[in-house]
């Protein structure tokens, strides 16, 4: 075999491998901004841009308690539409701690939910939050995984490292590489994995050098921003190695799945 042949063969593999978008809102409108997309939407969106996957969770809403129970079976009705395109994640509010934890565990063991969104700065609480070390222990219970809306004023760094230290078995997506020394969090919780939802390309390499590129997460933000956008962003990205790009792309997502053994989804 010639070593054109050789890389030809290597870049087919490669290019075979799942890709799976981690950071994708599905229902609404939202509360503020009234965006909405439906199930429907989001996998024409994944066939126009080539993804296998996409991890879905519900957009902000005005009544977080009764709303999000909805807005979660809106996320498994979804799935179940689209079992092998959509993976589905769940939302509560922690400020209210026994009607979170009860609903996590409907997320988990009711409506079969691969994990969490969590939005500190949406629901107005802080990491040390009297209500949230209830729902993580629960959500380690169910062996989900949290995506948390991260680096804002209610989310910063220190702290949210240290809350992912206390529960080291969740794997805790942070999204959008924002606001203040995420590289130290990352390096001082090995369960913290780093979202490029709107993250500039120089920045998710600065991110790689430090950390890795198995601690990198791709995801787009849609309808934000577009599935296809966020593929060609990682794609275009230099420096890396197309076996990083694939890890970034999908397959860190998919071994977090497999891992959890989440009932739900299989990575073909």
């Amino acid at each position: 075999m010639t070593s054109g042949s050789r890389k030809s063969e290597v870049g087919d593999i490669l290019r075979s491998l799942p890709l799976i978008d981690g950071h994708n809102h599905v229902g609404g409108p939202d509360l503020i901004d009234h965006k909405a997309q439906s199930a429907a939407e989001i996998v024409r969106g994944l066939d126009v841009a080539g993804v296998n996957k996409a991890v879905i969770f519900p957009f902000n809403n005005p009544d977080p308690t009764e709303g999000f129970k909805s807005a979660n079976n809106y996320i498994a009705e979804a799935v179940a539409d689209f079992p092998s395109r959509l993976i589905g994640f769940g939302r509560v509010d922690p400020t209210d701690p026994a009607g979170a934890v009860r609903e996590v565990e409907r997320i988990g063991a009711d409506l079969n939910l691969a994990g969490l969104k969590l939005h500190p700065r949406a629901q107005k609480f802080m990491p040390d939050h009297p209500g949230l070390p209830a729902v993580l222990k629960k959500v380690s219970e169910l062996d989900l995984i949290v995506v948390f809306d991260s680096g804002s004023a209610y989310a910063p760094w220190p702290e949210m490292s240290e809350l992912a230290n206390k529960f080291p078995d969740i794997p805790m997506i942070m999204a959008h590489m924002r606001q203040g020394d995420y590289i130290s969090a990352a390096k001082s919780a090995p369960n913290i994995y780093l979202g490029t939802a709107k993250v500039p390309p120089e920045l998710i390499l600065k991110a790689v050098k430090e950390i890795g590129a198995l601690r990198i997460i791709s995801g787009s933000d849609s309808p934000y921003v577009s599935i296809e956008t966020e593929v060609i962003k990682i794609r275009s990205l230099n420096g890396l190695y197309g076996s990083d790009k694939s890890n970034i792309l999908g397959l860190n997502m998919a071994r977090i799945l497999r891992d959890r053994n989440s009932a739900q989804t299989r990575v073909s």
